[in-house]
C-alpha cells in the first residue's frame, strides 16, 4: 500500500463502525513503518509519557534517565524538593549526562565538567572565561514539562499541548480512595517485546484472551468496560468467587483490602489506559503499572512497576506475602508477551487482514479509533 492510501480515511470506515459492526485495524498498521513513524509525529511527539512514581525519586539530588524515541530526559529531585525535568544534553557540546537511576549532588557533564545544579542551573564552565559574551545563566538545562497525580510522574516533550489533567479526565475522581500516593514502587522489571506497542495494549484491555493464553495460570476472567471522561479507558476485571487477582491463587495467603475502598472496589481489579499507552492497575490489595514504550514498528519495552500501600510494606510478613504477587507479575506477563509477538508475526504474513470485533473487545475498538482520529 502507497504512503498516499495508507493514510487514506476510506480504508478505516469500517474500523469507525459502531463495535458489532466494525472491523479492526489492517494488519499493517502493526507493521508499516511509515504508520510507526506518524504515530510518532502525531501521537507521542506530543503526549504525556508517563516516567515512574514519585516515591523512587524522594531524596534531593535522585534521579531517573528516561529514554524515548522523543529523546532522552532526566527526571531529579532539586534542592528545593520539587521535581523537574531536563533534555539529557550537556548545552556545550550535546554530550548525554546521565544513565539509569542514582543520586547526584550536582550533574558533571562527562566530556568537558560543565556543572549543572539539581535545578538546572550552569553553576560552573572551566575554561570558557575568555569566550566573548558567554554568560552561565544562558547555558542551564533545556527544561521539559512535568506533572504528577497521586504519585505518578509524567513528561512531555512539547511546551505546549493538553495538560496532564485534561488527559486523566475523572480517572482521579474515579480512583480517590485507592489513596494511590500512599503506595511506593518496590520493584521494576523490564522487557523488550517483539510487538507493535499497540498489540501489548491492546492485549491489557481485555479479558476475552485470559481463559486460552492464561488457562493455567490467571484462569478465565469476567470484565465490564467503564464510562471514562478524558484520555483513558477503563475495565473492571473479576472472578466470581475469588477474592483477589493480584495472586494466581489466594490460599497461600494475601494482603487486607485497602480499607476505604467500598462496593466493587472490594473485589474488583481495574485494569486502565491513558492514551496511549500507560496502563495502572488498581486491585483492593495492591497496585501495579506497565509503561509500554515503541522502540520500533516490531519492537517495544515493557516495564512493569509493582506497588504496596507503605502500611503493607511496613508489616512483618511483607517479603513473605509479596512473592505470591510477584509471581503473579512474572507468570502472566511471558504469557502476554509471547501471545503478542505471536500476532507480530502473523501481521506481517497477511498484511491487508481485517478481523471482526468481538463483544468484548470494546476498549481495544475505542483505542483502534483513538489512534485513528489522530494519525489519519
Amino acid at each position: 500500500m502507497s504512503d498516499l492510501s495508507l493514510f487514506d480515511p476510506a480504508n478505516y470506515r469500517s474500523v469507525q463502525k459502531p463495535l458489532r459492526e466494525a472491523h479492526t485495524l489492517p494488519a499493517l498498521c502493526y507493521s508499516d513503518p511509515n504508520f510507526f513513524n506518524r504515530e510518532q509525529e502525531r501521537i507521542f511527539d506530543r503526549c504525556w509519557h508517563f516516567v515512574g512514581r514519585e516515591d523512587e525519586l524522594s531524596a534531593v539530588g535522585q534521579y531517573l534517565a528516561y529514554d524515548s524515541l522523543q529523546g532522552s530526559v532526566i527526571v531529579i529531585r532539586t534542592d528545593s524538593g520539587e521535581l523537574k525535568a531536563f533534555r539529557n544534553a550537556c548545552r556545550h557540546r550535546g554530550t548525554r549526562l546521565l544513565s539509569g537511576t542514582g543520586s547526584v549532588k550536582r550533574i558533571v557533564c562527562p566530556y568537558h565538567s560543565w556543572v549543572y545544579e539539581t535545578d538546572g542551573r550552569l553553576s560552573r564552565a572551566s575554561g570558557m572565561n575568555e569566550v566573548t559574551g558567554f554568560d552561565l545563566k544562558d547555558c542551564s538545562l533545556a527544561e521539559v514539562p512535568i506533572a504528577s497525580w497521586g504519585g505518578f510522574v509524567f513528561i512531555r516533550y512539547t511546551p505546549d499541548g493538553l495538560s496532564l489533567a485534561n488527559t486523566l479526565g475523572d480517572l482521579p475522581d474515579v480512583f480517590r480512595d485507592y489513596a494511590s500516593e500512599d503506595f511506593r514502587c518496590v520493584r521494576r522489571r523490564e522487557f523488550v517485546v517483539r510487538s507493535n506497542w499497540k498489540f501489548l495494549i491492546e492485549n491489557a484491555l481485555e479479558a476475552y484472551h485470559t481463559g486460552t493464553v492464561h488457562r493455567a495460570s490467571l484462569g478465565r476472567q469476567q470484565s465490564e468496560v467503564l464510562d471514562t471522561q478524558g484520555h483513558w479507558l477503563g475495565l473492571r476485571v473479576f472472578v466470581e468467587g475469588k477474592n483477589s487477582v493480584s495472586v494466581l491463587s489466594d490460599k497461600a495467603g494475601v494482603f487486607p483490602v485497602h480499607p476505604d475502598l467500598q462496593g466493587d472496589q472490594r473485589t474488583s481489579t481495574y485494569f486502565t489506559n491513558v492514551m496511549p499507552c500507560t496502563q495502572f492497575v488498581f486491585a483492593p490489595d495492591a497496585i501495579w503499572w506497565l509503561s509500554f514504550k515503541p522502540l520500533a514498528v516490531d519492537q517495544t519495552q515493557l516495564i512493569l512497576g509493582s506497588c504496596f500501600h507503605r502500611d503493607v510494606i511496613a508489616r512483618d510478613d511483607f517479603t513473605d506475602v509479596s512473592q505470591a504477587y510477584f509471581e503473579r507479575w512474572d507468570t502472566a506477563t511471558p504469557e502476554d508477551n509471547a501471545i503478542c509477538e505471536a500476532q507480530q508475526l502473523g501481521s506481517i504474513s497477511d498484511p491487508t487482514h481485517q478481523g471482526r470485533f468481538g463483544p468484548e473487545e470494546g476498549l481495544v475498538h475505542k483505542l483502534a479509533n483513538w489512534v485513528l482520529d489522530r494519525v489519519l
